[in-house]
């Protein structure tokens, strides 16, 4: 896909200067900038044999078989192999036959004794790393423990440098490899559990980073691995104020997070900085994922001082990056067929049966929802990711996120669940003496100006607490405690703000369901709602607390 060349104005950065904004030299790397020809050069001849297998139905029908029929030989003589056949499978449709879906749960069994170090059991290796994810559909409030093989590093490892070779696609700009590159990413550290180690998925990334790419990437140890995220952005501000930073990588919403306190660090030492362009002169590209980047979008450039492509990629512990951007200012992601992830695809209203129709890549039809499952090189095998995406194009195939199997509320990736939501209720109820008809929950982003965000508990009281603010404050404090990642995002409202509760008036909930089209005596009350759902509950509200 080749870029629009009208747009592209709109996005690329000034000339690159060595001068920082107090008079002296910007910190930069030592020959960094050799390696912009080469990149290029790697980076076009990429592009062009990725396009061209996007874009031809045989080349993709090929290589995700290939991709399938390479996981089940290596796993055919492991115990989970020669359950299910796996010796025997030789086409997509031996392997429907073997191999029914499954989600979390059922693997987990497997899972837990490969951690305890067994082996041979869904995969033929000591499996050393497993990614430590939050439960998004039938785990509720438990972590998810995925393997990641050495192989699935190294593919991830490829399929990143898919996500800086479209950048450079798409605006011919590789002044962004003449200096540092800024993670914002969980610290990577792994932590020993018996035989193996656990860290998130981007932790782990970062210990495996190319030996060019570490000495590109900031932050530096310890303050790579600091894990109070509150503490580890302020001294990420403090520390590399003067540096040449032209890239940025991690969870969208963080990134004007730092901004903010890179511009009150940048005070701190009297210098005149207005907007984050002044301190990072030289900062090109966002390479953002996790959320979606179009509720940031604004907020980010009015920071930075003027607008910056945001690369998006969709990603997972299970099996590294699915899709990346392929056009500027455009919420969608094309696929990446040949990065060690065989695909299926079920209709989103089959999602979690064993036996649902499966949907090959070259099968799947726009416009419609599907759930995604995945086959993994770390021997996950018809795997329920619990994500649902609508394909918007086909050869291409771009993908656009449209949420996860729970219904999920996620602010900065901490993903509530409806189960979390019903049990803080419950707590704040029992703490207040209070109780209550019904009840919905969503996220509001963007308070005040920044990229923050609150939870907004909508609730028809029976017998409304003598003390809202006591009843807000119940609710926040018990969601803190079953979900640990919104526990350290609102430490010090570092980028959740407290939740913010609304009583609705006496009926309210029976209108709010009849508005949206789901009144009937077989409908239950969502207890999760989007932004459009939200703002059908905001007109019906009437008073408002907070801790």
């Amino acid at each position: 896909m080749s870029a629009d060349p009208s747009r592209i104005g709109e996005f690329l950065p000034p000339p690159v200067t060595d001068r920082q904004l107090g008079g002296g030299r910007l910190v930069s790397v030592p020959g960094a900038a050799i390696t912009g020809p080469a990149m290029r050069m790697a980076a076009g001849v990429r592009i062009s044999a990725l396009d061209r297998l996007t874009r031809d139905p045989a080349a993709v029908r090929s290589i995700q078989t290939q991709t399938l029929l390479t996981h089940c030989q290596r796993g055919a003589e492991t115990e989970f192999g020669r359950q299910h056949g796996l010796s025997r499978v030789r086409s997509v449709e031996d392997f429907r036959s073997a191999l029914p879906l499954r989600p979390y749960a059922e693997f987990e069994p497997w899972l837990e004794r490969m951690r305890r170090g067994e082996r041979n059991i869904l995969h033929p290796e000591f499996i050393e790393y497993y990614g430590c994810s939050s439960g998004t559909s039938d785990t509720a409030a438990k972590n998810k423990y995925l393997p990641v093989s050495r192989e699935q590093i190294r593919w991830q490892q490829k399929a990143g440098f898919d996500i800086a070779a479209r950048y450079l696609q798409l605006t011919g700009d590789n002044a962004f490899t003449g200096g540092f590159v800024l993670y914002l990413f969980p610290p990577a550290v792994v932590r020993k559990e018996g035989p193996v180690g656990v860290s998130s998925n981007p932790g782990l990334m970062l210990l495996h980073l190319p030996r060019v790419s570490r000495l590109l990437s900031l932050p530096k140890p310890p303050l790579r691995d600091i894990e109070n995220y509150d503490r580890k952005l302020d001294a990420i501000a403090d520390t590399y104020l003067d540096h040449d930073v032209r890239v940025m990588s991690g969870t969208t919403c963080w990134f004007s997070n730092l901004f903010d306190r890179l511009l009150t660090a940048a005070h701190r030492r009297g210098l005149p900085a207005r907007v984050v362009s002044d301190i990072w002169p030289n900062l090109r590209v966002l390479f953002g994922g996790g959320v979606h980047a179009e509720p940031y979008r604004e907020i980010i450039a009015q920071r930075v001082g003027r607008r910056i492509p945001i690369i998006d990629n969709y990603n997972a512990t299970e099996g590294g990056i699915f899709a990346v951007s392929d056009r500027l200012d455009d919420p969608g992601m094309a696929m990446i067929p040949d990065r060690g992830v065989y695909f299926e695809f079920v209709p989103r209203a089959e999602h979690g049966r064993a036996d649902a129709r499966r949907f090959a890549l070259w099968e799947v039809e726009p416009g419609v929802e599907y759930s995604v499952v995945v086959t993994t090189c770390s021997g996950l095998y018809g795997y329920y990711m619990g994500d649902f995406i609508r394909f918007t194009s086909v050869y291409p195939h771009r993908i656009e996120f449209t949420g996860r199997a729970s219904g999920v509320l996620s602010i900065t990736q901490e993903l509530v669940t409806s189960l979390e939501i019903e049990r803080a209720v419950h707590q704040a109820l029992k703490d207040t003496g209070s109780s209550a008809v019904e009840f919905s929950c969503g996220a509001e982003i963007g308070i005040s100006g920044t990229a923050k965000g609150r939870y907004q508990l909508f609730v028809e009281f029976d017998t409304a607490p003598t003390d809202a603010a006591q009843f807000a404050q119940a609710f926040d404090a018990e969601l803190c405690r079953q979900n640990r990642v919104y526990r350290e995002h609102r430490a010090s409202d570092v980028a959740i703000f407290a939740p913010q509760v609304v009583r609705l008036p006496s009926g309210a909930m029976r209108k709010f369901v009849e508005r949206i089209g789901r009144n009937g005596p077989q409908q239950k009350f969502p207890h999760i709602v989007d932004d459009a759902k939200r703002d059908v509950l905001r007109g019906l509200g009437s008073v408002t607390a907070s801790p």
